[in-house]
C-alpha cells in the first residue's frame, strides 16, 4: 500500500467522524424537549430561585381602620381652663359647647362659658402661683372652624390616634362685671380622637371686645366631647 492510498484512507476516516458529530448535533437541536430538559436539569444561579416563584397579585390587605370625622356629625362636650383678662387678672373658665360638622373639614359651633374661682384656686395651689381673681364674667358665642392639618399619632402596633389642628373664629356677647359687650374670638386648637365617638380638645382663643379701647383676653382650655 502506497503512501498516497494511506493518506486517502486517513482523510476519509476524519471526514466520517466529522459527519457523525454534525449529525448528532442536528438531531439534538431538532428534538423539541431538549432545551427544556436542559433548563430543568441546569442548576439555578443565586437569586434565580426566588425570582422564579410566582407572585400572588391577590394579596389580602390589612384594615388600618383610620377614624375620621364624618359629615353631618353632632359634637357635644364641656371644657375647663383659664382666662386672662387684659393681661392683668386670671380666673378659672368653665363652659359647654355644641358643634355641627357639615363636612370632614368645616364645622360650626356654639358655646357658653363663665368664670369662677371654684376649683381654680385649689389647682393653682397645687401647681404654685397666685389665687385667681373673683370676677363676674359670662359669655356665649357662635364660631366657625376649619380643619387645617390632619394626621395620625402612632400609639402601638395596629392602633393610631387621629388628630387634627384646626382654626376657629366667631362672634358673641360677653358680660364682664356689670357691662355687656359684643365680643370677637379668634384662635386655634388640637383635637385628638382616640375612638369614633370621643374627642379630646386643647384650644387657645383670644376673646376681644371694645370697652375703653380693645381688651384682649386669652383663653386656654381643655375639653372632652362626644359624637352622635
Amino acid at each position: 500500500m502506497t503512501s498516497q492510498s494511506t493518506a486517502l484512507i486517513r482523510r476519509a476516516r476524519q471526514s466520517a467522524m466529522i459527519l457523525s458529530v454534525l449529525a448528532s448535533l442536528s438531531a439534538c437541536s431538532l428534538w423539541p424537549g431538549y432545551e427544556n430538559d436542559k433548563r430543568d436539569n441546569a442548576r439555578p444561579l443565586p437569586g434565580e430561585e426566588a425570582q422564579a416563584q410566582p407572585v400572588d397579585p391577590n394579596l389580602e390587605r390589612p384594615d388600618v381602620g383610620i377614624k375620621q370625622i364624618k359629615s353631618q356629625d353632632y359634637e357635644v362636650g364641656g371644657y375647663a381652663g383659664i382666662i386672662v383678662f387684659d393681661r392683668n387678672h386670671t380666673s378659672g373658665l368653665y363652659g359647654v359647647r355644641a358643634a355641627y360638622h357639615k363636612s370632614e373639614n368645616f364645622f360650626v359651633e356654639g358655646n357658653y362659658a363663665f368664670a369662677s374661682t371654684v376649683g381654680y384656686n385649689q389647682a393653682r395651689n397645687l401647681l404654685g402661683g397666685s389665687d385667681g381673681a373673683d370676677i363676674k364674667y359670662k359669655s356665649f358665642g357662635f364660631s366657625a372652624g376649619y380643619n387645617l392639618i390632619p394626621g395620625d399619632l402612632y400609639v402601638s402596633r395596629g392602633y393610631t390616634v387621629p388628630f387634627v389642628i384646626y382654626g376657629i373664629g366667631g362672634f358673641g356677647f360677653a358680660k364682664f362685671e356689670d357691662d355687656s359687650h359684643t365680643s370677637y374670638s379668634l384662635g386655634a386648637g388640637l383635637k385628638m380622637m382616640p375612638t369614633d365617638w370621643l374627642a379630646i380638645r386643647f384650644e387657645l382663643r383670644d376673646q376681644a371686645w371694645s370697652a375703653y379701647g380693645i381688651d384682649h383676653n386669652a383663653e386656654f382650655t381643655f375639653g372632652l366631647a362626644g359624637y352622635f
